[in-house]
């Protein structure tokens, strides 16, 4: 019965753990695609102003 209960916990652990790995990896790259759109708008803007 312990075994059973220890190897539980331990799926669980593993499954929040995996849950926030993949929540860190959502948000990196939410703030990836949101600095690709600065830089992507900044370039547009200093072409423009340049030009």
């Amino acid at each position: 019965m312990a075994d059973n209960y220890l190897e539980n916990q331990y799926e669980a652990y593993l499954a929040r753990k995996a849950a926030k790995e993949r929540q860190k990896k959502l948000l990196f790259q939410k703030q990836l695609k949101a600095y690709k759109q600065r830089l992507a708008r900044e370039k547009e803007g200093n072409g423009t102003e340049n030009g």
